[in-house]
């Protein structure tokens, strides 16, 4: 995965466990724009700490903690979906589950890899 070296820690210790995907399997490349470019990484750091990876502690999957629904519904201005439980039948349990337990490892199509 390519995305910012600040989300790093979201996505190797939050994200990849809440999937249950084997972290053998992930790679993370973090990229950061120039400073020049006024992209601040101190700043962007400290702001994804507090906005997304504390509450992702809390709420594995952004179904419980205020601040993640909020994101997600200021993301989806028109509450559209897309029919993935209707697409892929074997994301269905994941796609639903809230928990705040992680889902068990048996119950995403993934969990045949070591």
């Amino acid at each position: 995965m390519v995305s910012f070296s600040f989300k790093q820690r979201r996505f190797e210790t939050l994200h990849t466990p809440a999937l249950q995907w084997p972290t053998d399997r992930f790679k993370y490349v973090g990229y950061d724009p120039p400073a020049s470019t006024g992209f601040n990484l101190e700043e962007s750091t400290k702001g994804e700490e507090e906005n997304a990876a504390k509450p992702f502690e809390l709420d594995p999957y952004g179904c419980h903690s205020e601040i993640l629904q909020n994101k997600r519904k200021g993301r989806n201005p028109f509450h559209r979906t897309a029919p993935y439980q209707l697409s892929c039948p074997e994301m269905k349990d994941l796609l639903s589950h809230c928990g705040p337990e992680l889902i068990s490892k048996d119950m995403v199509p993934w969990s045949g890899l070591q």
